[in-house]
């Protein structure tokens, strides 16, 4: 009887979980169902308005369709084959209006719809980090500005730095009339507040704050200045800026217990593409230059949304291949036409072992033997491996065409830390990027006459056809 009985309540509760599984079955299907006729209704309202007609309706609709792709990345292939993309497009074209070009701009990110490129493949810039160093980077690219008589983001198609590189990149997406000669002074203006040489107090200060912190200089102050000169803008938003690149700013996240590499994108790859590397389009500029620039005992971790950042050279400190795995991605059918890599500066004393090893800075290795075991030599050692650059450099000129792949990276005169702002060490910066640009002119030129390069009349035709296929 008992066991009858134990059968029938199974039973019993079996079914209930089937009625149960069913009931949230069909409340999947009818919410999905939902969500289809919602977005259907708002491509069809923006659809029947004439693009030139700018009304508040069709702002309204626009807005509500850009929320949705946001909200709901799930249903993208499902708008893009009701045609999401074209209607985009023929309100970003034709329309008059601001906010329905930059809206329309936002929507066709988000869908993972990449612009067409203006020139024959893509132009990439890296830029490595490096603290004060990256001064020398804005020195060679003012350069290429004159040379080529346009501003930087209208050389390149993707742009990806860390920590420094970082810095330049989202700089100059906040203030998309931003000269490169204008984010120097900026750059120095920071240096200054940032970096100043401390009194014994004040020095005594910082290593307090570094017991307590982790953080030798002052984070608050640094945040601010970030939110000041970069600004809340999100990353993604940048792209409502016309012809603005993809931009891909690279951290370090530390909460599990393994490390991995982040990226801070301003683009969305299409529906069912993925890339090796986790990433996110929602933070603001402020708060992605201080996720890559939070380098261990200079500023500490950055914790954003849940998650605990280190400084991206921690993991590459030269992102370019990480910059050619992303526009790959990207624009899967065209070809790399410019990669352009700048480095920080390349330390006059390190060496090489006879069998190519690389070999620690000889400023470490002068130290006495009892200094060698403290922990201060044991993080420079650390951070002298982990910032090596040159390594990846040495393996992408193995495979990529000469005429394809340049990389500056400058000796100095006299090593400079990332951190050492003195006018003094600044002037030598300049200097040494000065003397760099005259050795190596000629390559400069051709990096020039590459990058503007304009597309030829065979990619125009099959854009064309693209674009009316859709």
């Amino acid at each position: 009887m008992l066991e009858m009985l134990s059968r029938g309540v199974k039973n019993s509760l079996a079914q209930h979980r089937k009625l149960i599984d069913r009931g949230l079955n069909l409340k999947k299907v009818i919410f999905k169902r939902e969500c289809h006729y919602r977005s259907q209704h708002i491509l069809t309202t923006l659809a029947v308005k004439d693009p030139t007609s700018n009304t508040q309706e069709q702002r309204n609709s626009l807005y509500e369709l850009v929320q949705y792709i946001e909200k709901n990345p799930e249903e993208r292939h499902t708008l893009i084959k009701d045609g999401a993309i074209k209607l985009l497009q023929r309100l970003r074209d034709r329309s008059e209006d601001n906010f329905i070009k930059e809206n329309s701009r936002l929507g066709l990110a988000l869908l993972g719809h990449p612009p067409q490129l203006p020139s024959n493949g893509i132009r990439i810039l890296s830029i490595d980090g490096g603290g004060i160093r990256g001064i020398m980077v804005m020195e060679l690219l003012l350069r290429l500005e004159k040379l080529t008589g346009r501003k930087l983001f209208e050389l390149f198609d993707m742009c990806v730095g860390v920590s420094t590189g970082a810095i330049l990149v989202c700089a100059l997406a906040a203030e998309r009339n931003m000269t490169v000669q204008e984010g120097i002074t900026l750059y120095k203006q920071i240096g200054k507040k940032l970096f100043y040489e401390p009194s014994a107090l004040e020095m005594l200060s910082n290593t307090s704050r570094l017991m307590w912190s982790h953080a030798y200089y002052d984070v608050d102050l640094w945040e601010k200045m970030l939110q000041k000169h970069v600004g809340y803008r999100r990353i993604i938003d940048t792209v409502k800026l016309p012809h603005c690149p993809k931009i891909c700013c690279i951290s370090t996240t530390v909460t599990d217990r393994r490390i991995d590499a982040h990226c801070f994108r301003n683009y969305v790859f299409p529906p069912n593409i993925q890339s090796i590397y986790n990433g996110s389009h929602t933070a603001k500029l402020w708060e992605v230059v201080r996720a890559s620039s939070a380098a261990p005992a200079y500023f500490g971790d950055f914790a954003l949304q849940g998650e605990l950042y280190q400084d991206g050279g921690v993991l590459f400190n030269n992102p370019t291949a990480v910059a050619i795995h992303e526009a790959r991605l990207i624009w899967p059918d065209e070809d790399i036409q410019c990669v352009v890599s700048f480095g920080t500066g390349r330390n006059p004393n390190r060496s090489r072992n006879s069998d190519g090893r690389k070999m620690i800075n000889p400023e470490l290795l002068s130290e006495s033997q009892e200094t060698l075991s403290s922990w201060k030599t044991k993080f420079l050692r650390i951070l002298d491996s982990a910032t090596d650059t040159e390594a990846t450099h040495v393996i992408l000129s193995d495979l990529l065409p000469s005429e394809n792949y340049y990389r500056f990276n400058p000796y100095l005169e006299q090593w400079i830390s990332m951190v050492d702002a003195r006018p003094e060490k600044i002037a030598q910066l300049e200097n040494d990027a000065i003397m760099y640009y005259r050795k190596n002119e000629d390559k400069f030129e051709q990096v020039a006459a590459n990058l503007t390069q304009k597309r030829n009349i065979f990619k125009h035709v099959k854009d064309t056809f693209k674009y009316y296929a859709r």
